[in-house]
């Protein structure tokens, strides 16, 4: 299980009012309504996409987030925190201010901007993606389960205090872990083969992405003081 967080402003939302969303508004920020249905389909989201881009569980992140922080290993501590409804919500109803914002002063419709929306599009398309067909060919057996929960208590009094079902998970996502690291270059292999790919042979594709030599500076002339 990985231990490092994405950023909440990282993650591209689509803020999408139903007309059919008759739930209670929260609050209104310039016209726009925040509503209970919307912001769970939001929160919802952002546990669904941190789960696959971190290759974490959606059941264990649960787990992590309803717990108090102090029960939480440190690694996991500001996953928890970021993920605390409260916490969430700010973070939520901010991105929806800058958003307005952002929109009023005409900087959404930069083409420079637009580029990099372009391109955190595609990146985070591609990562979920890639994760997506790792996890469908991981494969943990119970036997393999029990065989990572006893190492694990071994090696770490924190696991041996845990009950064998919360044993048995984290021995499942470390498992999990190590597996993913295995299939990830065979899956992107495997995405390579099903794109047909046509090379200009006139293109020189090396010498493009070569790095550019710095130009060599003529030495400056002696002066008097230097002789």
């Amino acid at each position: 299980m990985t231990q490092k967080t994405i950023p909440f402003f990282l993650l591209v939302f689509t803020f999408i009012v139903s007309c059919s969303d008759s739930s209670p508004v929260i609050e209104t920020l310039e016209g726009h309504k925040i509503t209970v249905k919307e912001f769970e389909t939001a929160y919802d989201t952002a546990l669904d996409s941190i789960s696959r881009l971190q290759n974490i569980e959606k059941k264990t992140l649960l787990e992590f987030v309803e717990k108090d922080i102090s029960e939480v290993p440190a690694q996991f501590q500001d996953l928890n925190f970021q993920l605390q409804k409260k916490n969430f919500y700010q973070t939520y109803r901010q991105m929806i201010m800058t958003k307005i914002v952002a929109e009023k002063s005409g900087y959404t419709s930069r083409s420079d901007v637009a580029e990099v929306l372009r391109q955190v599009e595609m990146q985070t398309i591609a990562q979920m993606y890639v994760s997506e067909q790792v996890e469908k060919k991981v494969q943990i057996s119970d036997e393999q389960a029990k065989a990572e929960c006893e190492r694990m208590r071994g090696a770490n009094r924190d696991i041996a205090a845990l009950t064998i079902d919360k044993c048995l998970a984290y021995a499942k996502a470390n498992i999990k872990q190590i597996q993913t690291r295995e299939l990830l270059p065979q899956v992107v292999e495997r995405i390579k083969e099903e794109v047909t790919i046509k090379r200009n042979d006139k293109f020189d594709l090396d010498a493009y992405l070569a790095p550019k030599k710095k130009a060599v500076e003529p030495e400056a002339p002696p002066t008097p003081e230097s002789k």
